[in-house]
């Protein structure tokens, strides 16, 4: 006997029930509203379950652990070396940043050899470690800050900033992976920059456009919680270019500028969570490779002075020397 195919409510599409023809439309009728309120209560429960589910495994309140802060800074990488960096402005000549401050500062820490090579091209480095020398902090402590200035009216027009309303100390910070390059900025920006370097005791001079002299910086942490720090003067002038360079097995497309790197001149010294390396220029090197490194100014000439300070090492007491142990007496027999 054929029978007909009655469609089901949405929840069960797809599904279908055969009612056969001789049941009549009424008996019809009455499946499919009973049908109907058979889904209606499967849905219902459903529901509940759903929301039973996410309340207990999707929305849990945070709590932090009891002690901390849920606002901690990130942990530094382990192989990471933060070295907190001062620009010192004086006056071009000063007696006490010239020569009262460096009769306290080390100079032996830097290879004879190399400070002279560092001297004859207008370099002065030296290290400071305990105590900071009198006249350093009193140049590091000059709190002199820009200078608000009110706003212009429309009728006077924009005012330009003096140059005197720049800090006299500028403090920068650097976080640099363990052999991984840094730079520091030493210069601003010069249009046009000859240089007179002095090499295997032979002075040359050579012009360099759209010059800045930049200290490429690499540390070095030591198992004994000291860091060596090796900076080598560059020059980078010209547009960047692009060009391929390997790096480890790798090529990889570059666009820097092209550079000058003066590695006779490396500096290199060992320092301690505090010691600094005092760097500036010498004043009767005119138009050397230091003094353009640590001078700004046309008309009013200034000198700077930078100081790089050891902040922080992430030094792992897993690397010290391990401490010898004491070994038992012997016992003598006892007879």
């Amino acid at each position: 006997m054929s029978g007909g195919r009655l469609p089901c409510a949405p929840f069960f599409e797809g599904m279908s029930v055969r009612i056969p023809f001789e049941f009549g439309p009424f008996l019809a009728a009455e499946f499919m509203g009973k049908f109907r309120r058979m889904c209606g209560f499967l849905a219902a429960p459903c529901c509940l379950l759903f929301a039973a589910l996410l309340a207990a495994g999707g929305c849990q309140p945070f709590q932090p652990a009891q002690g901390r802060s849920p606002l901690r800074p990130a942990a530094m990488s382990p192989d990471s070396v933060v070295l907190d960096m001062f620009f010192v402005r004086f006056p071009f000549g000063d007696p006490a940043a010239n020569e009262t401050l460096w009769e306290q500062i080390d100079e032996q820490q830097i290879p004879p050899d190399v400070r002279e090579r560092l001297a004859r091209n207008g370099f002065r480095v030296g290290v400071v470690t305990g105590q900071i020398p009198t006249e350093l902090s009193k140049l590091m402590a000059l709190s002199d800050k820009p200078v608000s200035l009110p706003p212009a009216d429309a009728s006077q027009g924009a005012q330009p900033a003096s140059l005197e309303a720049e800090p006299r100390v500028v403090r920068r910070r650097l976080q640099a992976r363990a052999g991984k390059r840094a730079e520091i900025l030493a210069s601003s920006l010069y249009a046009e920059l000859p240089v007179l370097v002095c090499r295997s005791g032979r002075l040359s001079g050579q012009t360099f456009y759209q010059a800045q002299g930049i200290f490429a910086a690499r540390p070095l942490p030591k198992p004994d919680g000291q860091v060596r720090l090796e900076l080598v003067p560059e020059l980078h002038y010209g547009q960047p270019r692009q060009r391929w360079v390997g790096n480890q097995g790798v090529l990889r497309l570059d666009t820097s500028r092209p550079k000058e790197v003066y590695d006779d001149m490396a500096i290199a010294v060992d320092l301690a969570p505090g010691a600094m390396l005092v760097l500036s220029c010498l004043a009767n090197r005119p138009g050397s490779l230091g003094h353009h490194f640590f001078t700004q100014g046309e008309g009013q000439v200034e000198q700077k002075l930078l100081v790089v300070r050891l902040s922080q090492t992430q030094h792992d007491g897993l690397f010290h020397p391990p401490t010898p142990l004491s070994l038992d007496e012997e016992q003598e027999p006892q007879g």
